[in-house]
């Protein structure tokens, strides 16, 4: 018997994963204890739903936080030529309004987590850490530890438990995460494949700003290519593992897809909170529910108003 959160005036147990019966307030407790309901196991799904509402709003502000940070003047340089790297020169920082901001967001995804900059070879996360960290709150700085140490990776939906879990395998790594079953999941099927980065800190799991469905008709090729630039990447770094990989040539998943970009459909990418791109079409979101109150997207795009007015990016000494 497994016990489902429900409001506060009720909650609801389930047996086989089907709901048979409503807990009332004042009601014996299901699990056993003899105690009414509200006086034991209502206490702790109150408390851990404001505990993952509370961390869901400190990692949204940290990560605004991190943005903000990302966009002085001094990274001018590397915003260039990071911007250079992660589109394979297809684009400049001079058709940067052109793009639209899902691609926006994934570029900075990377840039602020995996770029190199040319200064001291830190990341832009970890040169906000060691600045900036003091200021945080302790959660804030509990989750930037986890965004510092996060990964993009390529992963595979093995198993689906309605309103329960969705375990994913990530295929190059091996290693297997199991993320809570939001309604944001609703419509995932085992065998799809994604990319995204996948933050973990303690039992604490969302993937950061976007998220990709892979095509089904290139998920093959896409596991080929990664193996094969793993390979390549070896024979210059010996012995460089996989999570050693990922970090520095994350931006090779990127220029998978614009190889392939003409010949397919563009993939399916959405924001955390994210609304449906077209009518009748749920996108996949694979982020926790955004909290009611949330007045604005869960991460703003440097240089766009709260209003959503032009223009979308503000590039560090290009715009005042």
């Amino acid at each position: 018997m497994l016990l489902n959160p429900g409001s506060d005036s009720c909650g609801a147990f389930t047996v086989g994963g089907k709901v048979v019966a409503k807990v009332g307030r004042n009601d014996p407790c299901p699990c056993g204890s003899g105690k009414k309901y509200k006086h034991c196991c209502l206490r702790g799904e109150t408390a851990s739903k404001f505990e993952a509402i509370s961390r869901d709003r400190a990692w949204d502000t940290m990560m605004d936080k991190l943005l903000d940070f990302s966009r002085e003047q001094r990274f001018r340089q590397d915003l260039e030529s990071a911007f250079d790297l992660f589109w394979n020169r297809s684009y400049t920082t001079d058709q940067i309004d052109s793009l639209s901001p899902m691609q926006v967001m994934s570029f900075l995804d990377w840039y602020v987590h995996d770029h190199r900059t040319t200064d001291d070879g830190r990341r832009v996360v970890e040169i906000f850490l060691a600045e900036r960290g003091s200021s945080l709150s302790e959660q804030e700085l509990e989750l930037l530890e986890g965004a510092k140490g996060s990964l993009v990776s390529a992963y595979e939906v093995s198993a689906v438990e309605e309103g329960k879990t969705v375990a994913l395998l990530d295929v190059f790594q091996d290693l297997e995460y199991e993320l809570q079953h939001t309604p944001s999941f609703e419509g995932i099927k085992v065998g799809q494949l994604l990319v995204g980065r996948l933050v973990v800190v303690g039992d604490f799991r969302r993937f950061s700003w976007i998220s990709m469905l892979v095509p089904p008709e290139v998920e093959a090729d896409l596991k080929s290519y990664t193996r094969e630039m793993f390979t390549k990447y070896q024979e210059d770094h010996y012995q460089a593992s996989w999570s050693t990989f990922l970090r520095e040539r994350s931006y090779l998943f990127n220029h998978f897809m614009l190889e392939v970009k003409g010949e397919l459909p563009e993939p399916n990418i959405v924001l955390p909170y994210g609304e449906e791109q077209e009518e009748g079409t749920r996108p996949l979101v694979l982020t926790p529910d955004a909290p009611e109150t949330r007045e604005r997207p869960a991460v703003l795009v440097p240089g766009q108003s709260e209003e959503g007015s032009p223009p979308l990016v503000l590039v560090p000494g290009r715009d005042n």
